[in-house]
């Protein structure tokens, strides 16, 4: 749509302007969401059974490895009954070898080595249980990660789920978003999306899309995680993100964003018009779209072989008479668009 021109164009000379000829280039759109951090792994300590802290291992904010002794809850009762099952073993163990030398001598029957071996199982199995109760008291790290604040103190009696302290992995982070119903068909499982953190300005971090919801939910969104591989240091869980994920790849008419100007009646471009006296300019109003790397899609306004003004615009109105100049333009960033 033209627009009217503002001011007398006539008998006025040529002005210097660069142009740009608009035709279709490869553009993938890129979709823009809002998405959430949180840790790859992450778990509040609790213990499995109750128990008086006789050993406190770490503090608040301290890094621990996979495995590591944090605290250990008294185990003195169990300390000692592992003894006596572990002479009890020994004792079975010692009578089931001996069961099984004398059956071949016929002295002693199978029934006798069948029994020998049923309490030399069963001590094996008291020890075990015993052990394992032990190992219930010494609470370790489950993975390597900082802890967070600790919630108890030596000599404090815990209950079975009493919170110890956060741990939480920053190795790696995942990431939650939700797009629209319409683009589902834009995102698919190993997809790498583009993160962006207002804590790390002018840095982009890519992650791979790991989890695809099945379902769409009632508000008509699907639910999507990444996994962020190489988060910065500083990312906390809970962190938003700028989320950009590259649709599929289509010719889109362009032109560099200098090209588009802001007037009353909203974006226009400069289009040139051919004359006998000389080429001419139009003042249209377009529909702009995506904008990346220096260069704006143009949804609807202009068709291809459009020649539209990239610079000197300040000085035209519909009707003015222009003349080209040459102009470098950003066409590493045009090859871009399609990535």
């Amino acid at each position: 749509m033209s627009l009217p021109a503002v001011g007398r164009a006539a008998d006025t000379p040529a002005t210097a302007v660069s142009v740009w000829p608009v035709r279709p280039v490869p553009f993938a759109a890129h979709i823009e969401t809002i998405g959430q951090v949180e840790p790859f792994q992450g778990v509040t300590l609790s213990p499995e059974i109750a128990g008086r802290i006789t050993e406190l291992d770490f503090d608040s904010g301290a890094t621990v490895r996979k495995g590591q002794l944090l605290l250990v809850l008294n185990d003195a009762p169990e300390q000692g009954e592992l003894i006596r099952q572990s002479g009890e073993l020994r004792a079975a163990e010692a009578d089931l070898a001996r069961a099984r030398s004398l059956i071949r001598t016929g002295v002693e029957s199978h029934e006798d080595l069948e029994t020998a071996t049923a309490r030399f199982e069963a001590a094996k199995g008291n020890v075990a249980r015993v052990q394992a109760v032990i190992d219930q008291k010494h609470i370790r790290a489950p993975f390597d990660g900082p802890v967070g604040i600790r919630q108890i103190n030596l000599g404090q009696y815990l209950n079975p789920g009493d919170a110890i302290a956060t741990l939480t992995s920053y190795a790696r982070m995942r990431v939650n978003f939700i797009l629209a119903e319409e683009n589902a068909a834009s995102v698919q499982l190993g997809q790498t999306v583009h993160l962006t953190f207002d804590t790390t300005p002018g840095q982009d971090f890519t992650a791979t899309v790991t989890t695809i919801d099945p379902r769409i939910d009632g508000s008509h969104t699907l639910s999507i995680q990444a996994l962020l591989d190489a988060p910065p240091a500083d990312l906390h869980p809970g962190t938003y993100t700028h989320v950009s994920i590259a649709a599929k790849v289509a010719p889109h008419l362009v032109v560099p964003e200098t090209a588009v100007t802001y007037t009353a009646y909203g974006e226009t471009l400069f289009v040139e018009q051919p004359s006998t006296d000389g080429p001419t300019v139009t003042a249209t109003a377009v529909r702009a779209g995506d904008r990346r790397n220096g260069w704006v899609v143009i949804d609807d306004g202009v068709k291809p072989d459009d020649r539209v003004v990239t610079s000197g615009q300040n000085r035209l109105v519909t009707g003015v008479k222009v003349r080209e100049i040459p102009e470098v333009l950003p066409l590493a960033g045009l090859r871009e668009l399609a990535q």
